[in-house]
């Protein structure tokens, strides 16, 4: 090759964007966005363009559309514009690519037919897969967990609407038949998401912030109530408030500062740990009732904002089962989950005999596949066909999932699909003395078949 092949060939390579996993943690009150770096081997958090590594789930507000607001939540009719012009846009200029394979957060306690029904499903998987934050989680302790068939792990999220506690099990490996030592096994949500909406994280920062401004009007004599009235003074409080609280659990005192709070006043309030004891009391009494009656668990894994002030209380009640990680925040397990899941997915070849991604420990929603095989008999007398089931993907399987496997003295073959409701899929008759199938389910949850010669696609 000569040297002008060379360097056009290295110019086209240049010019080729390099597809980038990209990792969204979408609450209810916060984004988190991470992307997994390949010379580092892990994901890592993005930060926005304030510094912050939190994005708040919030749109300027429409003309008219409430008094004096500035910024209104997000919903599900402007979920799409917030995803797009705010944490696509963020993701892109980060990874200095537009080229991003997407992974997704849901709420765990949201199941995949409310989630269709209210029509999130189809807006978030206009920009990637879909799985849930429960899920994400466990993907980020991966290294800090020895998984075995049947173990129970329980993921409590603190996040700014309450504490939820999903509870998953381990099902085997992805493709269900157990033989397989290579393959790590899957998790399946085994029980509904449970959730202490009395007990959330926008309620313990306002505890504190409240207390800062009764402190701060106080010292500089403002009338009893006035600042903490003021919009503008709660929002800075908040964020303020927001960081003091991990500040707490490490140090005795914390000192929220803050310039310009009110009128022109500099705040600066300490609060002590054992007064902060005090006023959280009530708030502490009702989580730890709520952490003592859920069930049992080989592991308990922690996420969310809440977490500093949610883990003396887990560690007292779990002990040893409590799972904790000195290489991340668990407030950005999901983010840093989601972005580990994209390279996985990323990665995997359609034409690989085992797609990568079946080797990791938990899932995102898929609908489970099974095989009812007509085999011939043995004997060769009236009974012509005896009928065998076989599950051919899991439900629960992490998506892509890829399986193939051989039958001899096969019949004819059903397929059926084993969630949300049990359904046929596809007949395949007259097949020949031995027959092999390979089925390939992708993150959209289409599905392509080949049996021998014959190739079909559903979805």
């Amino acid at each position: 090759m000569s040297s002008n092949q060379t360097a056009a060939a290295a110019a086209a390579a240049a010019a080729t964007p390099t597809k980038v996993a990209i990792g969204i943690d979408l609450g209810s009150w916060n984004a988190r966005l991470a992307s997994y770096d390949e010379a580092l081997q892990h994901p890592v958090m993005i930060a926005n363009h304030d510094g912050h590594r939190t994005t708040r789930c919030l749109l300027a507000a429409a003309p008219g559309s409430q008094p004096n607001a500035a910024t209104t939540p997000v919903t599900i009719e402007t979920v799409e514009k917030f995803v797009q012009d705010n944490l696509m846009q963020l993701a892109a200029s980060s990874a200095h690519t537009k080229n991003l394979n997407v992974i997704l957060s849901i709420p765990a306690d949201k199941d995949e037919a409310t989630l269709q029904e209210e029509g999130w499903m189809a807006i978030l998987q206009k920009f990637g897969a879909v799985i849930t934050d429960a899920a994400a989680t466990c993907l980020a302790y991966e290294d800090c967990l020895q998984k075995k068939d049947g173990q129970r792990i329980l993921v409590l999220d603190g996040g700014a609407r309450g504490i939820k506690a999903t509870l998953l099990e381990c099902m085997g490996n992805a493709s269900g038949n157990g033989t397989d030592k290579n393959e790590l096994p899957v998790l399946s949500r085994i029980a509904p998401t449970k959730r202490l909406q009395e007990v959330n994280g926008n309620l313990l920062i306002d505890t504190l912030a409240q207390s800062v401004a009764q402190q701060f009007e106080q010292k500089n004599r403002f009338p009893r109530g006035e600042v903490w009235e003021s919009k503008k003074v709660k929002e800075k409080l908040r964020r303020a408030c927001e960081s003091g609280l991990k500040t707490l659990v490490i140090n005795n005192t914390v000192t929220i500062h803050v310039d310009g709070l009110y009128e022109g006043v500099d705040c600066q309030v300490s609060i002590s740990k054992p007064k902060w004891d005090h006023l959280s009391s009530k708030l502490a009494t009702q989580a730890k009732k709520f952490l003592k009656e859920l069930p049992e668990a080989d592991y308990v894994l922690l996420a969310g904002n809440m977490h500093p002030w949610l883990t003396p209380h887990a560690k007292a009640i779990f002990q040893k089962k409590l799972i904790t990680s000195s290489s991340f925040d668990p407030a950005e397990a999901a983010a840093l989950g989601c972005a580990k899941q994209a390279f996985l997915n990323m990665t995997a070849e359609e034409d690989s005999d085992k797609a990568p991604t079946m080797k990791v420990s938990v899932s995102p929603v898929s609908i489970g596949i099974k095989a009812i095989i007509k085999k011939a008999a043995a004997d060769g007398g009236e009974n012509k066909s005896t009928d065998e089931e076989l599950t051919m993907i899991r439900k629960g399987t992490p998506l892509p999932a890829l399986v193939s496997r051989d039958f001899a003295g096969t019949v004819s073959m059903d397929l059926w699909q084993l969630q949300p409701q049990e359904k046929q899929l596809a007949t395949f008759a007259e097949l020949e003395e031995s027959t092999t199938l390979k089925l390939h389910l992708n993150e959209q949850g289409k599905l392509r078949i080949w049996v021998n010669d014959q190739t079909l696609t559903i979805g």
